[in-house]
């Protein structure tokens, strides 16, 4: 082993988000990478994180389980990606933040999930004069009774 290099080793995490669950798979290095504190905001897209060192340039990539990507290269700890992303992303996503020019990176696995019975269910939307939708749902038979549920719109193609 080289010194001040980062080799990849692989741990699985599972982390709480309000009211579900995500497992997460993160990579851990022969020596602990600067990077780390990933926090993902779904409703704005935005991918964050903490570093202990300071990189002028850090590039960051989004990759759903069918492996398409958006890649993208910013000066702070922080990606957006548009909120309009034609990415399913119901089945989790890879999310990789790489240092350009060395061996530094984090990867992650989101992985949506939430407790056996908990998925709504009776799940309809009704639209009125194309500019109202209404939709409506029950909470899953098994579901804690301080479940809450959010729905986002996303354009399509």
């Amino acid at each position: 082993l080289k010194p001040d290099r980062y080799y990849p080793l692989h741990s699985t995490k599972a982390i709480a988000y309000p009211y579900r669950t995500y497992a997460v798979t993160f990579s851990a290095e022969a020596q602990e990478s600067p990077i780390t504190h990933l926090n993902v905001n779904w409703r704005k897209m935005e991918l964050s994180w903490e570093s202990s060192m300071n990189f002028s340039k850090y590039k960051c990539t989004i990759m759903n389980w069918d492996m398409e990507e958006m890649e993208k290269e910013v000066n702070r700890p922080l990606c957006r990606f548009p909120v309009e992303l034609y990415m399913p992303l119901h089945k989790g996503v890879f999310f990789i933040i790489e240092v350009p020019n060395t061996n530094i990176s984090k990867k992650c696995t989101f992985l949506h999930g939430g407790m056996n019975g908990s998925a709504i269910e009776n799940f309809s939307c009704v639209v009125y004069n194309i500019f109202l939708m209404n939709c409506t749902w029950q909470a899953g038979k098994d579901a804690p009774a301080d479940t809450q549920y959010f729905l986002y719109w996303q354009n399509s193609r």
